[in-house]
């Protein structure tokens, strides 16, 4: 089964991402940054895959047909001192990554799972 992970690079998504990688999952990793060196630098069999929660679409799309999606993305909760202004940001990260993914899930012909922690 694919495994398509929004947050896969955090720290809770790395060790899955890795976990299932090494169970011999196909994992998909949904990366805002450039999925090219994440691939370099990694050394397992993940997959990395730009994808921009802001903007609606993407090539990613593609990637959540018939996969289970886990969505751990989101602003870092541990970066930063907790100001009015970076609770906002936090919600609006995960509110906007949410979204990104569950209207790609419902534009797809067939998801089997999704598993959201916010």
């Amino acid at each position: 089964m694919k495994v398509v992970i929004a947050g896969g690079t955090g720290f809770l998504g790395r060790p899955l991402a890795e976990a299932l990688a090494a169970d011999g999952r196909e994992v998909v990793v949904l990366t805002r940054g450039d999925a090219r060196d994440k691939a370099q630098t990694s050394k397992s069999r993940l997959r990395f895959v730009r994808w921009n929660p802001s903007v609606e679409g993407g090539a990613w799309t593609a990637e959540i047909e018939g996969a289970a999606v886990v969505n751990l993305a989101g602003e870092s909760i541990a970066a930063r001192r907790w100001t009015a202004a970076q609770k906002q940001r936090i919600v609006e990260s995960r509110v906007r990554a949410t979204r990104s993914l569950a209207q790609a899930i419902r534009a797809a012909a067939r998801s089997a799972v999704v598993v959201s922690w916010s």
